[in-house]
């Protein structure tokens, strides 16, 4: 049986280089794509492939906040987080939310079979570049500490934080969302007062430091 794969890259060419890598394998099957978060995670909730590729990085949901729904919602499916960043923060990041496999995109065309077909097995993939030993380490003293902002926000106001930070009007989120006008409102205005926002340039500031986005 195949393996069934869905890939979630903005960066077109490099996903169309993947989806042809892909392609080529008697073994995988791509049952859909997508270039940002919310179309990732609406095709793979609905599509359930074994596997969900996710680029780190995504615009309108990130890679993580993807994985983490995906988890919740559809735990038997797998996910492989694809990145640049060899930084341990992201590993561990990446690991809490119970990913299988973390491929850095330098090295993406070498290694994103083996590490689909050891994922689909049963097994954990972790890009060479980055030793285990570190993570383990690291992954075992990141505990985010009580009271701290990022635990006082929920999924759907790390959802709306990324929209903010990434521009978007409130009235363009409500449409992204399928939310109304005044709940996006109360969100907003929830999210500034918890975390003591004086400004957008706050929250934005918040976005980049806690990596819900990349700039």
């Amino acid at each position: 049986m195949k393996i069934k794969v869905f890939l979630a890259d903005d960066h077109k060419i490099l996903r169309e280089s993947l989806l042809i890598l892909l392609q080529q394998e008697n073994d995988i099957e791509i049952i859909g794509e997508a270039p940002d978060g919310q179309e990732a995670l609406h095709g793979i909730l609905r599509l359930k492939p074994d596997i969900a590729i996710l680029d780190i990085s995504l615009p309108r949901l990130n890679g993580l906040e993807v994985a983490e729904r995906i988890k919740r919602d559809c735990p038997e499916i797998k996910v492989i987080i694809l990145t640049m960043h060899k930084n341990e923060e992201f590993v561990a990041r990446a690991y809490q939310s119970q990913v299988s496999g973390y491929v850095l995109k330098d090295n993406a065309l070498e290694e994103l079979l083996k590490a689909i077909r050891i994922v689909q097995s049963g097994g954990i993939y972790l890009s060479t570049d980055i030793t285990s030993t570190v993570v383990a380490g690291f992954v075992k003293n990141f505990n985010l500490k009580k009271g701290e902002p990022d635990e006082l926000v929920s999924s759907r106001e790390r959802e709306i934080i990324q929209l903010l930070a990434e521009g978007n009007s409130n009235k363009e989120i409500a449409t992204m969302l399928n939310l109304s006008l005044k709940t996006v409102e109360t969100h907003r205005s929830n999210i500034m007062h918890k975390l003591e926002f004086k400004s957008l340039a706050d929250l934005v500031l918040y976005a980049v430091r806690n990596h819900i986005i990349e700039v």
